[in-house]
């Protein structure tokens, strides 16, 4: 019975390496970016549309846009991730403030609102930057 079995396993096994042999390459890649895509990272840029909607959007808050635009690439990715997290959990869609191809159909007033949630919580990030650099 044991032998049977290892005899079905190894066809089995065979029948599927002659079946990937016989598949075009670009197939085979596909299956396998299907098969990593759970366990790859998949960090979106935010420090460059968060940079991007600063120098446009910011003219009348301009030290927090000076902050913002001086932040390091790793810093703003960083503070940009954080925005994300905190838009996701009051459900709402960041990509509204940096992605101007988003603009139809998204009501200006909820836009606004976004925008200065955003606001305040780049003001809030700013002040504690600020107490910590007083602190020391």
């Amino acid at each position: 019975m044991h032998i049977l079995v290892i005899f079905l396993v190894l066809l089995l096994l065979t029948s599927m390496v002659v079946w990937a042999i016989a598949q075009p390459k670009e197939k085979l890649q596909k299956a396998w970016s299907d098969i990593a895509a759970p366990f790859t990272s998949k960090t979106r840029d935010w420090g460059t549309p968060l940079k991007v909607w600063a120098e446009a959007s910011l003219g009348n808050e301009r030290q927090l846009q000076t902050w913002l635009l001086a932040l390091p690439s790793e810093g703003l990715q960083a503070l940009g991730e954080k925005i994300a997290e905190f838009c996701n959990e009051m459900n709402v869609d960041l990509t509204w403030l940096t992605d101007t191809e988003t603009d139809t159909g998204v009501n200006p007033v909820a836009k606004q609102a976004a925008e200065e949630m955003v606001i305040d919580y780049c003001k809030i990030c700013l002040k504690a930057v600020q107490n910590q650099q007083t602190a020391k």
